[in-house]
């Protein structure tokens, strides 16, 4: 799952900086906890309240970049093999 992001908040990264970033932020050197954990916070968060979103797109813009780069490399990581 992608989190939407708003265009002013995205910031450019590497895939590497954004591992370094989830990784510390949720405190652990495992990436796919960090990621379900990461969401699950996300969600918890803003839990359909809109001045809610509005404030964590703010305070955590880094956070959620690093997190959405991350799901894009992992969804062409495993995407389908294209037919040749």
């Amino acid at each position: 799952m992608r989190i939407h992001q708003f265009k002013d908040y995205v910031e450019e990264m590497t895939f590497e900086h954004a591992i370094r970033i989830i990784k510390s932020y949720m405190g652990t050197d495992d990436l796919l906890a960090a990621l379900k954990g990461f969401e699950s916070r996300y969600v918890e968060c803003v839990n359909g309240d809109e001045d809610a979103f509005y404030e964590y797109q703010r305070d955590y813009r880094f956070e959620i970049s690093a997190f959405n780069v991350l799901c894009e490399g992992f969804g062409k990581l495993f995407a389908p093999k294209e037919k040749v």
